[in-house]
């Protein structure tokens, strides 16, 4: 894959509702795996992480 395609992979947007399926999931996973306030932050970094790695839809990989 060349440069080009990365760039323009990166550069694409997600839509109000992917936003909304993503935002559902986070707290979800928050609900099952009793994340408290204070850790949401590190919780929504390696969240986020696992969905780009898994391919998900909502990143439009």
């Amino acid at each position: 894959m060349d440069a080009g395609t990365d760039k323009k992979k990166r550069n694409q947007r997600l839509s109000i509702f992917e936003l909304e399926a993503l935002r559902e999931a986070f707290k979800q996973s928050v609900r099952e795996n009793d994340v408290v306030e204070a850790e949401w932050a590190q919780h929504a970094e390696l969240f986020v992480k696992k969905t780009v790695q898994k391919g998900s839809r909502l990143t439009r990989a």
